[in-house]
């Protein structure tokens, strides 16, 4: 009788080619297929293992935060006007 788990579940995702490109290097190096670190990131997720990353504490996203707390900030009545602002070569 077999120890090793049942593996019944496929899992994809979608990401950009250079992205998936770069992690297979990556991995490579340590020995591991993107399947392989999958696997074993979901094992740690389903185990409760994983401390996940905050992005939102980054010291641009904790900047934006303050300067929206103050007041500091632009408003826009639209996704255009918004669009605008940020292509606008002034």
């Amino acid at each position: 009788m077999s120890l090793i788990p049942l593996k019944d579940k496929t899992v994809s995702t979608r990401v950009a080619s250079d992205i998936s490109e770069k992690a297979k290097k990556n991995l490579a190096k340590q020995g591991l297929t993107v399947s392989e670190y999958i696997r074993l990131s979901l094992i740690k997720a389903a185990n409760n293992e994983v401390k996940l990353v905050n992005f939102l504490d980054s010291p641009e996203a904790l900047q934006a935060k303050k300067e929206a707390e103050s007041g500091n900030m632009q408003s826009f009545n639209s996704v255009d006007e918004w669009w605008n602002s940020i292509n606008d070569d002034d």
